[in-house]
């Protein structure tokens, strides 16, 4: 490539490369199509991101089971989601169900759309149940939690494999991929207001967990009237309206707040001489809130039994179980919710319907046994180096999004019915910012190689993490007790900088993964496995679980008990806690910038494998054409002898003038076939070439360009030429 003609590429807005990318972008889709398939990702991701983020909220602090029940759950959970996955991918890769009536032919189905419409109502089972148990025992909500968690996972694995795998299938280049994830932003971004709002309707109210009445630092709790105190602040919440309940005084403390003459003549409480409204509260939260529980029931103690049958899930006027707790209105809202949300992923069928690889389009190969498809798989560096990054990240996500209200609680100290909102004031900022940075990273990423991007990222945010997560401690142990609005302006600025710092990660995942999967379709002449891949990486992803309910599982060890209120727990449980945060968290983040660095695929490795695609992509739309479309055999092409080399530089406008580096390429290349409409072109387009020679620099200028990497080495992608077959590299 001359020099002058790369500099006014580089100047233009829309570079070459780009325009070269989005001829061989993949099958036609409509407008539609595209955005429907983007909206698709609220009922991929959603579900799955809010059963991560609250789960431990809801069975640990709301529900009170112990952590290590639950961890024991989720290690047996995180090794099935790792296995399962494989099988799947190859009953996917192989189209299995394209073999039933229902699904096929397989050209009209694809092999992703029937497993969508098999795993997105187990996704939307699993993830809306859990959020309502059919009872409160220890070992129920155990055994409701493992069912839940079992539809969970092998509907996600089925549905969301079909769905990444798409993308890959449907979107052949970077840049397209690139636009492909940027457009579900808009929908995302609805989504997650949406699950920012979910704390704040489940988790605004104290839970009836402990078996005291705890009493935060920040003061006593108070009920009203919109609000009680959870059941285990009322006295004898069992005998409601036994007269017992009730201490009789004689002789009567003047004044009295309620006298016998008023009460109704069937209470049970009528005989009594004299009987106070801090009767109706526990005598421990009596003992330190006598004040507030007068205030709180205006002297009265029919207000104080009104509050108290509302927290205990009794009928006020019979007393009987009225079988509505304080949450069941609130958790039954967020299971609707969810499930709305997790229907949306049907929206993928269609555009999963035209993806358009099939196993006789890739030269007549027969697809891998899982065996040679696993040990093929893994094989490939790129793709170690990917699920190592995968892995670790997943270990780091999951465990800061899963155990954030246990810091909040047990180590910051705030009440348990402010962490609702102080998890929604954390999530806000981290939407806001992933949307306001994105024209940045895809400004970026056209620049900069994905994966250097994603290190200095990493880099960034190992050392802030330790900062916020050291203010919001003194924040809450400051002299007074926590003040929610120093500690909401805290969590905000936390949430605003992760928002920055991970809004670029899906991009670069797909960008990252794609092209593991484009060397090894090369190197396997147009076989593609995007289902296998996405489950191998799954195999390490998934295990991250493991890792997670291990760290849980690491606080119970620690003496932590979600029976005991906050100040009691032992200081073990809380230093445990606390240093799951602080180093875990950072040591991680060190080790994915390495990893980072460490990404193979770049350079002229990748400008070579774009060539090598961009054919690929070209033959295979030629074959699928010529399959699909009737037509005139006169029109449809002869097979011609041109060899990659000859395709690449005429795509390019430009003659194989280095005979020893064309010779090279063409040991790595495939046949060609042209139609015989376009022969005319490539002798007009070889007539415009400009015999000037090429500069004998401009190798060695492209491949320190392209260290920087990114989408700017796609300028160079049909220019620079592999020293050596793909195979060896």
């Amino acid at each position: 490539m001359h020099m002058h003609t790369a500099s006014r590429r580089r100047g233009s807005r829309a570079s070459a490369p780009e325009e070269c990318e989005a001829e061989t972008e993949g099958p036609e889709l409509s407008a539609l199509l595209r955005w429907s398939f983007a909206a698709a990702s609220i009922g991929v991701w959603s579900p799955v991101f809010i059963f991560s983020a609250l789960r431990n909220t809801l069975y640990v602090i709301h529900f009170g089971v112990g952590v290590q029940p639950l961890s024991i759950v989720n290690i047996v959970m995180g090794w099935w989601n790792a296995l399962n996955g494989p099988f799947i991918a190859r009953w996917a890769d192989a189209g299995v169900l394209n073999r039933l009536s229902l699904f096929s032919p397989a050209e009209a189905w694809g092999r992703r759309a029937p497993w969508i419409l098999l795993g997105t109502p187990l996704a939307i089972a699993g993830t809306a149940a859990i959020w309502v148990p059919p009872s409160h025992e220890e070992g129920a909500l155990v055994a409701w939690y493992a069912g839940s968690y079992f539809l969970l996972v092998n509907g996600v694995t089925a549905q969301m494999q079909a769905y990444l795998a798409s993308i890959q299938e449907l979107f052949t280049t970077g840049a397209s991929r690139k636009r492909a994830i940027a457009r579900q932003v808009p929908f995302l971004t609805v989504s997650q207001l949406v699950s920012a709002v979910l704390p704040v309707i489940a988790f605004s109210y104290t839970p009836d967990t402990t078996e005291t009445c705890c009493i935060p630092a920040s003061g006593c709790p108070q009920p009203d009237e919109h609000d009680s105190l959870p059941c285990v602040c009322y006295r004898d919440a069992p005998d409601l309206f036994g007269v017992h309940d009730y201490r009789a005084r004689s002789p009567p403390p003047p004044p009295p707040p309620l006298s016998p003459a008023e009460s109704p003549p069937s209470a049970p409480w009528a005989a009594a001489p004299w009987v106070l409204a801090t009767d109706a509260f526990a005598p421990d939260y009596v003992a330190q809130c006598a004040a507030a529980a007068n205030a709180s029931a205006d002297g009265l103690l029919s207000e104080a039994l009104k509050l108290r049958a509302d927290a205990c899930g009794l009928d006020p006027e019979t007393g009987e179980p009225s079988g509505v707790g304080t949450e069941f209105w609130r958790f039954g809202l967020v299971a609707g919710l969810i499930a709305l949300m997790g229907t949306c992923a049907f929206l993928a069928v269609a555009p999963a319907r035209r993806t358009p690889i099939s196993l006789e389009e890739a030269g007549g190969q027969a697809p891998l046994s899982l065996c040679a498809s696993l040990r093929a798989t893994f094989r490939l560096h790129s793709f170690r180096v990917y699920a190592a990054i995968m892995f670790l990240s997943q270990c780091y996500m999951s465990h800061l999004l899963t155990n954030i209200s246990l810091y909040l609680v047990y180590v910051v100290g705030i009440d348990v019915a402010q962490v609702g909102f102080l998890m929604g004031a954390m999530m806000l900022p981290v939407i806001a910012t992933r949307v306001l940075s994105l024209p940045l990273y895809l400004w970026l990423l056209q620049r900069a190689h994905p994966a250097s991007v994603y290190s200095v990222l990493r880099a960034i945010e190992a050392g802030l993490v330790v900062l916020f997560f050291l203010l919001l401690k003194a924040e809450g142990n400051a002299e007074g007790g926590p003040q929610m609005s120093k500690l909401t302006a805290t969590a905000a600025a936390a949430g605003a900088v992760l928002g920055v710092t991970q809004s670029p990660n899906d991009i670069i995942s797909h960008m990252l993964m794609g092209w593991a999967i484009d060397e090894d379709g090369v190197e396997r002449r147009g076989l593609r496995r995007e289902g296998m891949f996405y489950a191998c990486n799954g195999v390490c992803q998934h295990l991250s679980e493991v890792v997670v309910a291990l760290i849980l599982a690491s606080y119970g060890w620690a003496g932590f008990d979600p029976k005991q209120c906050p100040s009691e727990q032992p200081a073990s449980a809380v230093t445990a806690i606390e240093l799951s945060f602080l180093v875990f968290g950072p040591v991680v983040l060190a080790l994915l910038t390495l990893l980072g660095f460490a990404y193979p695929i770049r350079g002229e490795r990748l400008a070579r494998l774009k060539a090598q695609v961009a054919v690929l992509n070209e033959d295979r739309s030629r074959r699928i054409t010529e399959r699909n479309v009737s037509r005139p055999a006169s029109t449809r092409g002869t097979a011609s002898t041109r060899t990659l080399a000859e395709v690449v530089f005429r795509s390019r406008g430009s003659r194989p003038d280095e005979v020893a580096l064309s010779e090279q390429l063409t040991t790595s290349s495939v046949p060609y076939s042209e139609p015989a409409s376009e022969a005319g072109g490539a002798a007009a387009s070889a007539e415009a070439v400009s015999p000037e020679a090429p500069d004998k620099n401009s190798s060695s200028k492209h491949a320190v360009a392209d260290e920087a990497g990114g989408e700017e080495a796609v300028e160079r992608d049909l220019a620079v030429v592999a020293p050596a077959p793909l195979s060896r590299v």
